[in-house]
């Protein structure tokens, strides 16, 4: 079954307008967050093609993918569930991991992992999901939780969904990949989760 990975990079990114700059644009290392989220999806070898949604909102984001040779979708910008579906129709593969921009420390094992898990259960969808508990301990500001077989578990924004199933906007039924690291746990939405993630990344790159 083939998949392609989404990575959503349209939206206005309002929480970190004190940056100074488009979020996907934020620089981590030296480099655009953007760009360690695709490299990563670039390595994953259960990952046919990797898919950029950008949008009117991020100009300077657009501009630098094309740069660099990133296949875009464009979508409205305008509302995350209706600009999921934008970007699906223009998708060919018949299954989608879905992972925000602002998911700089995400590797490419546990894409992986994740996207396998997801063939091996054959649902509809995967969720990938954070302990309450480890994301109150990475600092994580939880706006949202569920209660999933005992246990609380705060959606991360990253999934697998069958695309066709997906595009005809009716609700997915499947289940969560359960992840505990900071890969999907520190997302970036203020000038503090940017310094928080690019410790976490400074860590990886000088200690092996």
């Amino acid at each position: 079954m083939s998949v392609a990975a989404l990575i959503t990079a349209g939206g206005r990114g309002t929480r970190i307008k004190d940056l100074g700059t488009e979020k996907p644009m934020a620089l981590m290392h030296g480099r655009p967050m953007v760009d360690h989220v695709l490299e990563q999806m670039m390595l994953v070898d259960e990952i046919s093609s990797v898919y950029v949604s950008v949008s009117d909102n991020v100009p300077k984001t657009r501009q630098h993918l094309k740069e660099i040779g990133a296949r875009l979708i464009e979508t409205s910008g305008t509302e995350y569930c209706q600009d999921l579906i934008q970007a699906a129709e223009g998708i060919s593969e018949g299954h989608i991991f879905i992972c925000p921009a602002d998911l700089p420390l995400l590797r490419a094992e546990l894409v992986s992992d994740i996207v396998k898990e997801y063939l091996k259960r054959k649902e509809q969808s995967l969720t990938v999901g954070i302990p309450l508990e480890k994301a109150l301990e990475f600092g994580v500001d939880v706006t949202f939780y569920e209660n999933v077989e005992g246990r609380s578990l705060m959606p991360c924004g990253v999934s697998v969904v069958d695309r066709e199933r997906m595009l005809t906007r009716e609700y997915l039924p499947g289940g969560y990949y359960v992840a505990d690291t900071p890969d999907v746990a520190i997302n970036v939405n203020t000038v503090s989760d940017l310094k928080k993630a690019e410790k976490v990344l400074h860590q990886r790159l000088t200690c092996p």
